[in-house]
């Protein structure tokens, strides 16, 4: 009992929810709706921060979508981080990119925020296909981070579509009704069998990364036939996680990097972009919220500056001498 209490008062093993003052543990491995619905008044408390927010028609953080357009379009895809999460509602990155293309060099250009919470790139390659072509965008944006492998040790990839309605991800153990209520529990879950927080093993990890680089390279290639099939130019932004700020070798994006550069993809990672703006191990609290690890909205808007610059010098195409000027600028 003193152990279980010690564990509690410390915080040790304490799951996302718990740590960010959103609740108790709540498992990974139910399936959840994989967007709210049309029009739902969103409600965030955290020890960091809250936010209010209205879904749209599509049940996205943005305003309502329409059919018909008036420039070009630019569908920003994602998860939390994309969506804005820990942020004022104007301050999610894809909000502060069209502020930045609108003054640059674009005063018409749309952007749709497609970032979801949870969401992956298999669930955005089904929300993008299903819900979001038809409004006909010109450019994707295709944001990543490391969350996806773990999600697909959880979740798989497109074989958890079992229709448009029913999500089946892996079993979890049986002893994850243990785990949920005692810390000690917990403590020989980790320390003595050896499983992470999606329950595997470190050699079942690793495995789970290569296997998870293959599945996420083909996903990207479904992006890319999409993409191409209706003349929209497909871009990836790769964005670093606050413990991958203090250890860099657990940023595992090389390979999927690697495929982008072999498949002609126009992609930038956002990690050398904040060393130069002076982001490191020493200093990474300033974009970071300590509990919840989402960015603040410092950090939104070094993601938001990053996304700009790549688009602009690797996506967008000039209409005209005039506008190139601007670019330059």
């Amino acid at each position: 009992i003193m152990l279980e209490m010690a564990l509690r008062f410390f915080g040790i093993y304490k799951s996302y929810n718990e740590r960010s003052g959103k609740g108790e543990y709540v498992s990974l491995f139910k399936p959840g709706s994989p967007t709210p619905a049309p029009y739902t008044n969103i409600s965030l408390v955290q020890t960091e921060f809250a936010t209010k927010w209205t879904a749209n028609n599509e049940g996205l953080k943005n305003k309502p979508i329409s059919i018909f357009k008036k420039g070009k379009r630019v569908l920003i895809l994602g998860d939390s981080f994309t969506e804005g999460f820990g942020a004022p509602n104007d301050s999610a990155y894809p909000r502060l990119f069209e502020k930045l293309v609108n003054l640059e060099f674009d005063s018409s250009l749309e952007v749709i925020n497609g970032g979801l919470s949870g969401a992956d790139l298999f669930s955005e390659y089904k929300l993008f296909t299903q819900k979001l072509l038809k409004y006909n965008p010109d450019y994707v944006l295709l944001t990543f981070n490391t969350t996806d492998f773990d999600e697909y040790a959880i979740r798989g990839g497109f074989e958890r579509f079992v229709d448009s309605t029913k999500l089946i991800y892996r079993k979890p153990p049986w002893f994850e009704g243990l785990y949920a209520k005692s810390y000690l529990v917990r403590a020989i879950v980790h320390k003595v069998f050896g499983y992470d927080f999606t329950f595997l093993t470190h050699k079942e990890h690793e495995e789970n990364i290569v296997e998870a680089n293959k599945m996420m390279e083909a996903c990207i290639d479904s992006f890319a036939l999409v993409c191409s099939t209706h003349n929209i130019k497909l871009g990836m932004i790769f964005q670093p996680l606050s413990f991958e700020i203090t250890d860099p070798k657990k940023y595992i994006v090389t390979d999927l990097i690697a495929h982008c550069k072999e498949s002609e993809i126009p992609y930038t990672d956002e990690f050398p972009f904040l060393i130069e703006n002076g982001i490191d191990n020493t200093n990474f609290s300033r974009i970071y919220w300590k509990l919840d690890t989402h960015f603040n909205s410092k950090g939104y808007e070094l993601l938001a500056k990053c996304a700009f610059a790549f688009f602009r010098d690797s996506i967008w195409q000039p209409a005209n001498s005039k506008s190139m000027q601007v670019v330059k600028n």
